[in-house]
């Protein structure tokens, strides 16, 4: 295996594994890639390392290129995904075939199958299909349960070829039932790893935070993954106990940042708490325009503790169906702490709930000022014990802005629930 850096002097016995995505139709947007994510995670699960991953075009001369490179670099697997449908730009499978200098022929009993499965659905079945009963020989095949392009599989010195379609739902039943058994047969050590999710507090905060324990001699390797929502932080090395320790003493000094150690959304761990302790939620929302309580209700069992919500966008609303006062929002205005504790008190006794959040803000791109700039955001939360206004001043584009805004308010309701 190629070591590229020093931190894969940790992992000598996991397996090296690039992926080639083909597909002109990733390259330019118009197809989101949603298969490397996926395969990232699924491989890395088994003790894999995704030391590369690249995205190239339906031509002849950049597969052979890919591929030749790959090759090179002596990755232990490369697994190619696309290219290897009916149509005229799927070309995978013959420069593939020419690359590695296998002849092929046609699998007769295949083709038969495939005019069967075809006549069952009531389809004719097209001569360009015929394409996908062509077969190397030298090489596996992988069988497609659920379609009908076939992958293949070649070894080619001491890297593994696989060559599979870029449709998800084929690519992911077929490296359930053919690749990961193949992976799995190579004896890999499954990798010790630990998650913490966080959020409200920034990439460099957190690391400098941190930075004590993390710059102690505990040989872990520790990955930050920054996004709209937070920092998950990701631990992983040989020593379990080192691992563990390293992940107690982060989880100590991060404290109430952290929200989750598994993948697991806050509005998961948001409705499993309130349902843990028999509490009801109501939200009314402004410039998030309903957005925390679509994310509460795309979890399962919501419903025990959700009681609903009111979009007030407008001051109209605001005022006559909430009841914040004209002259609060006269004189502070609808973005201010005192606009945001009143739709949180009167939230909380319209729905009549243990806790109530409010939202009123600047999602941008207009409509800021220099006293109240794009971004500017305030949420609120309110109890029978206690009302609390918290001031936010977000960046990004609008949608970034309400997502963030959405994470906050979500996350105040979590805190607000561990202190129950």
């Amino acid at each position: 295996s190629v070591i590229y850096d020093s931190e894969s002097l940790l992992f000598l016995d996991v397996m090296n594994v690039k992926l080639i995505s083909i597909g002109d139709e990733v390259l330019s947007g118009d197809t989101l890639n949603t298969n490397v994510s996926w395969m990232g995670k699924r491989f890395t699960q088994i003790g894999c390392r995704i030391i590369e991953q690249s995205t190239i075009p339906d031509t002849n001369n950049a597969i052979k290129g890919a591929l030749r490179l790959s090759f090179e670099q002596k990755f232990d697997l490369v697994i190619t995904t696309g290219g290897l449908g009916p149509t005229s730009d799927d070309i995978t499978r013959e420069a593939a075939f020419e690359f590695i200098g296998t002849d092929s022929f046609f699998d007769n009993e295949y083709w038969e199958q495939l005019k069967q499965r075809y006549g069952r659905a009531g389809i004719a079945v097209s001569d360009s299909n015929r394409s996908q009963a062509i077969v190397p020989t030298n090489g596996k095949v992988i069988p497609n349960l659920v379609g009908s392009a076939r992958g293949f599989q070649f070894k080619v010195g001491s890297t593994t070829l696989i060559l599979l379609p870029g449709v998800p739902r084929e690519m992911k039943s077929m490296i359930e039932e053919s690749v990961v058994p193949f992976i799995k047969s190579k004896g890999l050590s499954k990798p010790n790893i630990e998650l913490l999710r966080t959020t409200g507090i920034p990439e460099s905060s957190l690391a400098e935070k941190i930075s004590p324990v993390v710059e102690g001699k505990h040989g872990c390797s520790i990955g930050y993954y920054p996004s709209v929502f937070g920092v998950d932080l990701r631990i992983k090395g040989k020593n379990p106990s080192k691992v563990k320790d390293l992940f107690s003493d982060i989880s100590s000094i991060l404290k109430d940042y952290v929200y989750a150690f598994e993948k697991k959304n806050i509005e998961e761990v948001v409705v499993s708490k309130a349902r843990k302790k028999g509490c009801t939620i109501a939200i009314s929302e402004s410039c998030t325009g309903g957005l925390v309580g679509s994310r509460i209700t795309d979890v399962p069992g919501s419903s025990r503790v959700f009681m609903g919500g009111v979009i007030a966008y407008s001051n109209n609303i605001k005022s006559k169906l909430l009841g914040v006062t004209k002259d609060t929002l006269e004189s502070k205005g609808a973005v201010s702490k005192e606009t945001a504790s009143e739709m949180s008190v009167l939230t909380l006794k319209k729905f009549k709930v243990d806790y109530a959040v409010s939202i009123t803000g600047i999602a941008g791109p207009d409509g800021g000022s220099k006293s109240k700039p794009v971004g500017l955001v305030y949420v609120g939360i309110a109890s029978e014990r206690d009302i609390h206004v918290k001031k936010y001043q977000f960046s990004g584009g609008r949608d970034a802005i309400k997502l963030r805004t959405s994470q906050a308010a979500l996350n105040m309701i979590r805190i607000a629930l561990n202190n129950e």
